[in-house]
């Protein structure tokens, strides 16, 4: 960042914060009328009960306990007193679910199933959605949960309702609605490595038929990483958020949503890397630099740059037909990023690259639901979904040369889909559902490398496939059921421009099949499943002589077992629990790419290796959480809430060679929280990973080093709250 922009800083903040606070201020204070229920909640079929949970894992509203498949169910609240603020914690409240890094980019696994792919027009599959809109670039999935009312994890291929790239599964955010009567939220807190939060979320009706909120967030803090060379703290960073919404609801049968969003981060720690073991080309070609190795160390001679600026317009149209419910998705996001590094992790001038991506995303969605009760209730969707990503310049400095351009590429992928989901009532307590997706999606890709002598190539392709799935679920009682699931999960081939070649990579598909449990029984609820993938194609990458290298592991084999338990002690007192176990092994991939150090160059060879048998990149066999809630009551009416979140992971790889690993660690974070007798305000003080654990986010096996990053040490900090 430049000393200019440096300067700007802390009156832009000041200026954002103003803004901010009148927005807020102004918006509580307006007139309105009595608050609408959130439509899932009136949607929902089932009579509710007590501590019932209603969610939309099926595209329509129903009841946790009586959705045939593997979700993980999280309120708002929960992830606040978990310490759970972006998505890169989720983790921490969902077993069976990794949350990695390579550089920026965001790499979600869940039971074994994820993409280790980074770079041009490439997305997870592992499928992000905010509010009902798929959040493609994977560039921009760690973002604020910013007034979230819940978040659904979905275990297991979701291809018929969630499409193409929900291989693994889905992750289902959504935030608060605007509501009529006038509600403000802000908060303040501060924590180690100097890191001030400053949030807000106001709303209020605007009259009889309309309403709007905001949400606004700022963060800034000094990060835990110093440069070996300098001495110095290096990663200092910015984030800012500010999100309306406009509520138009002319009658009980039809509302309207029109939401912009605008997100700014500027956190150069992804590529505040140290050397994995000290693997780094310079210990040979630079004899007596200093490599570092440790937690909080780099030692980047060349400047750690990670920006992202986020547009994003949301329209959500719902209309009540009478016979069922037409709703309208209509999205258009434009994410722009500034990245640059240095990939031998010290201050030997050996290699730094620096690259833009520009991403741009439309999508529309209908989808045409039943009204809830009577033994038949289906869903009809059509999707269309364009994106456009570029990468109009990477440029490398190689041995201290001046920056030159590598390459350049320009992805395009067009999707078309259609969906039909249906559940029918054959007998008493006896459900049977059927599914069927046809997607087409139709690649392009080209490619200029001007480092290969002017190499240029351009590609395209087309890919076609039925996804169906098949369930059955039988009630045992009103709040117990037993069911039975075959899915098939797929995502999409692509044309490999940063391998510089034209000849597309396969697809990937997977066979899901699973048997659970649920019961929801009073103060009890607990979910039990066992699973058993058969993997195809599984996309995998690697990199040499600084370019990708493609290839599909033919096939996998995944199973396991998956459950979760939770029980209301007492009103003040509620324990959750839940654990994964995956097996997750290559049965066919034949040779994948290993690094190994040559000993006259310093350089990272790549043989090719067997790696069949091997575990899978990311996939700890056992994994578990704990959440504790405990609170305690004044005669005053005041209390003091208590919460306690524990996680566990046994080791896992973060290569198919099964040379990186990350052994087990856990990771405890606690909270106490005093709220006043009218709830107005709360006053708490936390602790995040207060066992010190050190623990991998990502190693990057490159030519130049095998890199890592660090999770954040320990840190505690305090914050106030106040509520209208």
């Amino acid at each position: 960042m430049s000393h200019a922009t440096a300067r700007r800083r802390p009156a832009f903040a000041a200026r954002f914060g103003a803004v901010s606070f009148i927005a807020l201020a102004g918006a509580a204070t307006a007139p309105g009328h009595a608050q609408t229920q959130p439509q899932a909640a009136q949607d929902a079929a089932a009579p509710q009960g007590i501590a019932d949970i209603v969610v939309t894992a099926q595209r329509r509203a129903e009841r946790l306990v009586d959705v045939p498949i593997a979700v993980t169910s999280i309120d708002g609240g929960k992830l606040a007193d978990a310490g759970v603020n972006s998505v890169i914690g989720l983790a921490q409240t969902a077993p069976g679910l990794r949350l990695d890094y390579s550089g920026p980019y965001v790499q979600p696994t869940v039971r074994g199933v994820g993409s280790p792919l980074v770079g041009p027009g490439l997305n997870s599959n592992v499928a992000i959605y905010v509010d009902g809109f798929y959040v493609p670039n994977p560039l921009g999935s760690d973002f604020q949960l910013l007034s979230v009312s819940g978040i659904q994890i979905l275990k297991g291929p979701q291809g018929t309702l969630f499409g193409r790239n929900a291989t693994g599964g889905a992750i289902l955010v959504n935030t608060l609605d605007p509501s009529f009567e006038p509600k403000l939220i802000a908060r303040a807190s501060y924590a180690s490595f100097d890191k001030l939060n400053l949030s807000g979320y106001a709303s209020t009706g605007l009259g009889d038929s309309l309403a709007m909120d905001v949400t606004a967030f700022y963060e800034r803090g000094d990060g835990y990483i110093r440069n070996i060379n300098t001495g110095k703290t290096v990663s200092h960073y910015d984030k800012w958020t500010v999100r309306p919404k406009l509520l138009f609801r002319p009658s009980e049968d039809v509302s309207i949503t029109l939401a912009y969003q605008h997100s700014m981060v500027d956190d150069p720690s992804p590529f505040l890397t140290s050397a994995y073991d000290g693997l780094s080309s310079a210990t040979i070609a630079a004899p007596g630099v200093a490599v570092p190795t440790g937690r909080r160390e780099t030692g980047n001679d060349a400047p750690a740059v990670s920006t992202l600026n986020s547009d994003l317009v949301m329209l959500t149209g719902k209309f009540d037909l009478g016979f069922g419910t037409f709703t309208s998705y209509t999205q258009y996001r434009d994410d722009k990023s500034n990245l640059a590094g240095d990939y031998d992790s010290t201050a030997a001038p050996i290699m730094a690259p620096d690259w833009r991506v520009w991403d741009k995303t439309f999508t529309q969605e209908f989808n045409l639901s039943s009204a809830p009760g009577g033994p038949l209730t289906w869903v009809l969707g059509l999707y269309y979904y364009q994106n456009k990503n570029q990468y109009p310049g990477y440029n490398v400095s190689l041995f201290g040369s001046p920056k030159f351009e590598y390459f350049r590429s320009t992805s395009r992928t067009k999707s078309y889909a259609a969906f039909a989901d249906m559940t029918w009532e054959a007998m008493d307590g006896l459900f049977l559902t059927g599914g069927l997706r046809y997607s087409i999606d139709k690649v392009r890709g080209s490619f200029l490398c001007s480092a290969c002598g002017g190499l240029a190539g351009e590609g395209e392709e087309t890919f076609k496939k039925l996804t169906p799935r098949v369930n059955v679920r039988y009630q045992l009682g009103a709040s117990s059921n037993v069911y039975a699931s075959y899915n098939k999960g797929y995502k999409a081939g692509f044309i490999p421009v940063s391998a510089f070649d034209t000849v597309p990579i396969k697809p990937e598909q997977i066979d899901a099949f699973e048997v659970g449990f649920k019961t929801a029984d009073g103060p009890l609820r607990f979910d039990l499943s066992t699973f058993y993938y058969i993997y195809k194609n599984l996309q995998v990458a690697a990199y040499v002589n600084s370019a990708a290298v493609y290839r599909n592991a033919e096939k996998s084999e995944i199973y396991g077992l998956d459950g979760q338990l939770s029980y209301d002690v007492n009103e003040d007192f509620s324990l959750g629990l839940g654990a994964t176990y995956t097996h997750a092994k290559y049965k066919q991939f034949g040779n994948a790419v290993d690094y190994v150090q040559n000993p006259a160059t310093g350089l990272f060879d790549h043989p090719d290796v067997l790696v069949d048998g091997n575990v899978m990149p990311r996939s700890p066999k056992f994994t578990a959480n704990i959440n504790a809630d405990y609170k305690i009551r004044f005669a005053s009416g005041a209390n003091i809430a208590l919460n306690a979140n524990f996680y566990h992971t046994t080791k896992f790889y973060f290569d198919s060679p099964k040379r990186f690993s990350q052994g087990a660690y856990e990771l405890l974070n606690l909270r106490a929280t005093y709220n006043t007798a009218d709830e107005r305000w709360a006053f708490s003080i936390f602790g995040n990973n207060v066992t010190d654990s050190a623990y991998r986010i990502q190693v990057l096996p490159g030519d130049f080093a095998i890199q890592q990053v660090y999770g954040e040490p320990a840190s505690i900090g305090a914050s106030i709250t106040f509520k209208y």
